[in-house]
């Protein structure tokens, strides 16, 4: 964070002043108590739980913003309480100044799938030139949206962040804190169901990635194949509008899309030039995740020769399709971080190209976020036909929230002597353990909360021996 005189921001969030001679300079802003509390702290207390002096006491050069003193007790000397009303308000007015401290480029990424691949090509990419802020890993959410916004200071050149929909109004949020220029929708398909009461409510949550963006200078980044960006986006306020897709309509078109070694390989056209672009990692969605990266750092001044070198060498993020060695000499596709209708279907779709003349195994569990009723159970018969139509040879289902992954491979044909519904770990192994050679690749497409459970972590380390090896060298 960049380092503030305490009174400058009381006086800017016009929050009453403590007395002239406490003054220091802020090195942490915080927005919930229940976080770690260093020395140098302003604290707006949104949360209103009680916070107790046997917590704090030894902490100094700490000021607490509130609506209720009363919450705030026994707390030490050099922890000062200031009360004030309309705290949110105030709260927003210091967001709003602080990210308008910065005058340089923040690119925001939204969509169902491919947020975390695409923010991290575009973070690789401007890296050995820049000094970026980003999101870590795939944490996105909004609790810890004010600390990544933080992290932007003098040094900082370019900002990048996922910014998801958990629930109409999520994303609005987002934009509010990061205010990018930039910003980049990758796709809309049925997910966020668990806190959308409808497929619709979804899709318009998803279209505020528009939400405060300066129709003149904004920068909006759209795939020209996806039909419901269509129904949802309304494009003619904006004047720079970029599409990226297979469509003829696409600034940046991908054609002739292959399947080669190690990844996947494509032709760019822009501006009437074409480019051989090879990207890391199978799958077409792959090749949706680099164009959008690249036309968003070609907006930030990277040219694109240099975009797509840099992409030749990218590395994924951990649990995101990565391709490992497995027991018995198998390849085990770990897709395991977490689990929508689109990314099951995209993993399937990379089983099926990639698996050619091999046993084809899958690992299907439950969606997390889809939730429940007749259009969450319609989806998942839909995800048992999909499977069914990618040739999968074996199918284990994970879970009784799951089971209907199963009813509807049956009813598209499946042979039920090669469709299972396990509930541990334990069960998967001793199912598939003497099915499972070289000519095996295995698709694990289960939740990561369902793989950190301990029957299935056990099974994680018996299907990748460099796991296990890992374990036992006491290396993690």
């Amino acid at each position: 964070m960049k380092g503030l005189k305490l009174l400058d921001i009381l006086k800017i969030a016009n929050i009453p002043e403590i007395e002239s001679n406490k003054d220091f300079i802020v090195k942490h802003v915080i927005n919930y108590s229940k976080k770690e509390i260093n020395n140098y702290t302003l604290l707006f207390h949104l949360d209103e739980d009680r916070i107790r002096g046997r917590y704090w006491s030894q902490n100094h050069s700490v000021v607490i913003i509130t609506e209720r003193p009363e919450l705030c007790t026994d707390l030490g000397d050099e922890i000062y309480v200031i009360k004030t009303d309309q705290l949110k308000e105030k709260y927003w007015r210091f967001v709003n100044y602080y990210r308008n401290l910065f005058k340089l480029p923040v690119i925001g990424v939204t969509g169902t799938c491919g947020k975390s691949t695409t923010k991290e090509m575009i973070r690789q990419i401007l890296d050995p030139d820049l000094h970026v802020v980003s999101t870590w890993m795939s944490m996105n959410s909004m609790s810890v949206n004010l600390r990544y916004l933080t992290r932007i200071d003098d040094e900082t050149d370019v900002a990048v962040f996922e910014m998801p929909v958990a629930y109409p109004g999520y994303l609005r949020v987002a934009c509010q804190y990061f205010q990018p220029q930039i910003r980049i929708l990758l796709n809309i398909d049925v997910h966020h169901l668990a806190d959308c009461e409808t497929p619709e409510e979804y899709m318009k949550a998803k279209a505020e990635i528009t939400e405060g963006m300066d129709p003149e200078k904004g920068i909006l980044i759209l795939n020209a194949d996806d039909q419901n960006i269509k129904k949802v986006i309304d494009i003619t306020p904006y004047k720079k509008v970029i599409f990226f897709g297979k469509n003829n309509i696409a600034n940046y078109r991908a054609k002739n899309i292959r399947y080669v070694s190690g990844g996947m390989n494509f032709l760019l056209e822009n501006e009437g030039k074409n480019y051989s672009v090879f990207v890391p990692g199978y799958g077409e969605h792959n090749v949706y995740n680099a164009l959008a990266a690249i036309v968003a750092v070609v907006n930030v001044g990277i040219d694109i020769d240099t975009a797509i070198m840099r992409l030749a060498s990218f590395e994924h993020l951990e649990e995101h399709l990565e391709f490992k060695q497995g027991m018995s000499g198998c390849t085990v596709i770990d897709d395991t971080w977490n689990s929508a209708p689109l990314s099951m279907t995209s993993a399937l779709q990379v089983l099926r190209n990639i698996g050619k003349g091999k046993k084809k195994i899958a690992l299907l569990g439950y969606m997390p976020q889809l939730g429940d009723g007749p259009y969450a159970n319609k989806i998942y018969e839909e995800m048992g036909e999909t499977a069914y139509k990618a040739g999968v040879d074996l199918l284990i289902v994970v879970g009784e929230e799951a089971r209907l992954i199963k009813e509807g491979a049956l009813k598209a044909g499946m042979d039920p002597n090669k469709v299972s519904l396990c509930y541990t770990g334990n069960e998967v192994f001793e199912y598939i353990a003497d099915q499972v050679n070289e000519e095996s690749i295995i698709l694990l497409k289960v939740t990561h909360r369902v793989m950190k459970q301990p029957s299935f972590e056990k099974l994680k380390r018996k299907l990748i021996p460099e796991i296990q090896q890992i374990d036992e060298e006491g290396l993690v």
